[in-house]
């Protein structure tokens, strides 16, 4: 579990890297297009193709970053209205559902790279060359929600060595420091 979040940690920075440049890079192209059109009346239309593409890619790792997080969009209504039990089996279902899509969507987006070899109507590239943003961004999505699936059962079984350890008035941290309740 822990190499895993240190393995987590290096790919978040990487992530954020990369959405910052792609961030920038839209930028850039933004404004030189606004530039190009109104100093010269023209319209670099390679930009839209980038622009569109690099869109996808920030989405994506956005997604993927927000989901370690816990910052996805999601409905409080059913939750609010469940206890514990029903909480740990609605995020277990909703965790299993997020795994089953991010999945879905990497398997879809290798396939559209393997099959799609059209080229783009402007800058003539393989398609298949975009397609590779959905596939980073499903594999981001894929380990986000795996890594939350680690910490959910991880802190249920703290939660419940709590519990068990609860008519000693000791918790699992004191009992492992050798402390108890003073």
């Amino acid at each position: 579990m822990k190499i895993y979040k240190k393995i987590m940690g290096i790919v978040v920075k990487i992530e954020n890297a990369v959405l910052a440049l792609s961030i920038l890079l839209v930028l850039v192209l933004t404004f030189g297009n606004v530039i190009a059109r109104k100093i010269f009346q023209h319209s670099l239309g390679f930009t839209e193709e980038i622009t569109v593409a690099v869109f996808v890619l920030i989405s994506l790792l956005g997604a993927g970053v927000a989901a370690r997080y816990g910052g996805l969009v999601n409905l409080s209504l059913i939750p609010d209205r469940l206890g514990k039990k029903g909480k740990n089996v609605l995020q277990i279902l909703s965790t299993v559902v997020c795994l089953f899509y991010s999945v879905v969507l990497t398997a879809e987006g290798i396939n559209r790279v393997r099959v799609d070899h059209t080229l783009s109507p402007i800058l003539h590239i393989p398609k298949s060359f975009f397609w590779i943003f959905v596939v980073i961004g499903g594999v981001s999505l894929t380990l986000h929600f795996i890594e939350n699936c680690l910490d959910f059962l991880k802190q249920s079984a703290s939660s419940q060595t709590c519990v068990e350890n609860k008519g000693t008035g000791m918790t699992e941290a004191s009992r492992q420091m050798g402390g108890g309740k003073k």
